[in-house]
């Protein structure tokens, strides 16, 4: 969801700049009055017209004649002019119908230029079309003035004969950026568009790495102060792994962490000769290995001796026991000892004819 709408967010800041930028972009031109032999000029803000062609970049040049009738709205008559390089251009007076129609009847009569200026009003409109085909029609420029600013330029011609006007698209070139609001407007918005995504990109990244090590999990690390347990054998094991030998009744055991047992006679030399105290089967290290007071001891008897508490049983049933349980753990070692789990078991059958044993 976060990913999708970054676009859409950096889509709707751009068109909010550009609608910003067509609203600062300046419409005004200039109507250059000059006068004094190419003197001195006077110049007054104007808007360009949204018909018509565009003004030239080296702009219109000509003598100012008021139009006749005033308004434009019927055909007018056209400029009287000697053998003069100027052309004329024409002042038309706003309202009585549309603004197309007065540039027609301007272009008609022969004028290189219309301009219509405001009454009872210095405000500057852009002036537009209403009618398609007198669109397609009108091939000169047209700028629109305010009034007071029409009234200095009938004073100057008629002060003096030889003063021309000349409209210009744009006011002159200046070096300095507060003379061009557009490139400074423009300047700024590239700046703090850059500065914000480059800001919200580090921001973003730092976030998700601060994410990152906040949610980590600490490593598991295996319990090293886990100690060996020495305890007595009560037929519940099978072979020591060190002498390959079964336990024997009374043998003491010793558990290591990874639930493997020995003999503690066996296991303790291997503890002391061993550089680093490990299982010999799966290697596992074992923090504690000396018999001592740290070493957890425990006696397991058998279940049926542990439910009459205070009574032993005989030594004969305790033999009949173990030798039930030698001739299983023989079976299981293999046929190399069955020889031997032979012999033993008819030994141990000749002892019981001969009576059970008298306790010492």
């Amino acid at each position: 969801m976060g990913r999708q709408r970054w676009p859409a967010l950096a889509l709707g800041a751009v068109r909010a700049s550009l609608i910003l930028l067509g609203l600062l972009v300046p419409a005004q031109a200039v109507v250059r009055a000059v006068l004094d032999g190419n003197s001195s000029t006077v110049d007054f803000a104007d808007l360009p017209a949204l018909f018509g062609v565009p003004l030239a970049p080296e702009g219109v040049r000509g003598y100012l004649i008021e139009a006749k009738p005033a308004n434009a709205c019927h055909p007018i008559e056209g400029p009287q002019l000697g053998n003069g390089s100027l052309g004329a251009i024409v002042l038309i007076r706003r309202y009585d119908c549309t603004f197309d129609l007065k540039v027609l009847h301007a272009q008609r009569a022969g004028f290189e230029a219309a301009i219509v200026h405001n009454v009872h009003s210095d405000d500057l409109v852009r002036m537009g079309h209403v009618y398609e085909d007198l669109r397609r029609q009108i091939a000169i420029p047209s700028v629109f003035m305010g009034e007071a600013a029409s009234q200095d330029l009938r004073a100057i011609v008629r002060c003096d004969k030889s003063a021309h006007v000349l409209l210009l698209p744009d006011y002159p070139p200046c070096p300095d950026l507060d003379c061009h609001p557009v490139l400074a407007v423009s300047w700024v918005l590239g700046r703090t568009l850059a500065l914000l995504t480059s800001a919200v990109f580090v921001l973003r990244h730092l976030w998700n790495w601060l994410w990152a090590w906040w949610t980590r999990e600490p490593p598991v690390k295996a319990p090293a102060g886990q100690r060996a347990q020495v305890r007595t054998f009560t037929r519940r094991n099978d072979l020591c792994a060190i002498c390959l030998d079964e336990y024997e009744e009374g043998d003491r055991l010793k558990i290591l962490p990874c639930s493997h047992t020995y003999h503690c006679k066996c296991i303790d030399p291997w503890f002391s000769q061993a550089a680093r105290h490990s299982c010999p089967v799966c290697k596992q290290s074992v923090a504690g290995t000396e018999d001592g007071s740290d070493s957890t001891i425990n006696s397991y008897g058998d279940e049926e001796d542990s439910s009459l508490p205070g009574r032993h049983p005989p030594i004969w049933a305790i033999q009949a026991r173990l030798r039930s349980r030698r001739l299983e753990l023989l079976a299981r070692a293999g046929p190399s000892r069955s020889r031997s789990a032979t012999s033993v078991g008819a030994a141990e059958a000749h002892a019981s004819e001969a009576g059970p044993a008298q306790p010492h």
